[in-house]
């Protein structure tokens, strides 16, 4: 699989960014997945692909950081339809915000278990946040990638994510200002995570323009030597 990072920010983009969005190819290009799609990252997607190539769309959350860019996805679709309608899987609450991702070319279902899109078989476990949250795991062609959403520590977290190839975690926290109740891990938890789950790369992400990436990255890397930033436009072989 191929990993590109359309956004890395969170709660919000930073100068010239984008809030997390994410693209997942399988090895043979027939299956194009898109992991949320915040602020600004469909205008890195289209850097890449018409909208029409996308296979599917799996959404961690509704919070406005990771799922913005559907809204205006619709008028895209719009002028380049696909052949079917594009399928969302997306969490079904809030309703309001669910409400916004239907549209004549798309196909809205629910988030939750297994399922397939082309070659990739999805998993989505509900982990530690303010709105329903899940982190995804996706597996295809021999590898796995998991992306953790938005949350804090969670009992099934490290079970998740074991052995993944790719860990692209939330680090939407310094180790100073994370606290037990928060929406997100620290970058130090990330380092952690990746540890206990015996991962064999690590990619932080939702990076809050507040902290320097550097202070994050030194965080994470006390604990798993080998973490990166997950950077913006950047294609990862997974």
């Amino acid at each position: 699989m191929r990993l590109t990072i359309l956004g890395n920010s969170g709660p919000y983009p930073a100068p010239g960014g984008a809030c997390s969005g994410y693209l997942v190819e399988s090895d043979s290009g027939n299956t194009r997945v898109i992991l949320d799609l915040g602020t600004g990252s469909l205008s890195n997607l289209l850097r890449f692909m018409p909208v029409h190539a996308i296979t599917g769309i799996v959404v961690s959350h509704l919070h406005f950081d990771h799922m913005s860019d559907l809204l205006p996805m619709h008028y895209a679709l719009q002028f380049d339809p696909p052949s079917t309608p594009l399928r969302i899987y997306a969490p079904q609450q809030p309703e309001s915000l669910s409400k916004l991702l239907k549209g004549p070319a798309t196909e809205v279902l629910p988030n939750d278990g297994c399922f397939n899109i082309g070659e990739m078989s999805i998993s989505c476990a509900l982990m530690r946040h303010p709105l329903p949250s899940s982190a995804i795991r996706i597996d295809c062609d021999g590898a796995s990638l998991v992306y953790t959403g938005d949350t804090n520590t969670a009992p099934n977290l490290t079970t998740f994510c074991q052995n993944a190839d790719i860990l692209l975690a939330d680090a939407g926290l310094s180790e100073a200002d994370y606290r037990e109740d928060a929406p997100h891990l620290s970058a130090a938890l990330c380092g952690q995570l990746a540890k206990n789950a015996v991962t064999k790369r690590l990619l932080l992400t939702h990076l809050n323009p507040k902290y320097s990436p550097e202070t994050l990255l030194q965080e994470a890397r006390a604990f798993f030597p080998n973490a990166e930033i997950a950077k913006l436009l950047e294609i990862y072989s997974v």
